[in-house]
């Protein structure tokens, strides 16, 4: 399977992530059940082996 975790701060906010967008400062996410969340992050890491993706949160 290739979904993946997404960590906010090091806090788990979606998992069996399946599809992320990135636009300006927000990165949409989208799990397998088609489920999104708007987050206003960056893209830290992509760690496609432990099946995570790391963001960071923007203030503001």
């Amino acid at each position: 399977m290739c979904e993946s975790k997404v960590l906010l701060n090091g806090k788990v906010v979606m998992e069996d992530v399946v599809r992320i967008v990135v636009k300006d400062d927000k990165v949409k996410v989208y799990d397998i059940l088609g489920s999104s969340k708007e987050l206003k992050a960056k893209v830290v890491e992509v760690d496609l082996l432990g099946h995570k993706v790391l963001l960071e949160g923007l203030d503001g």
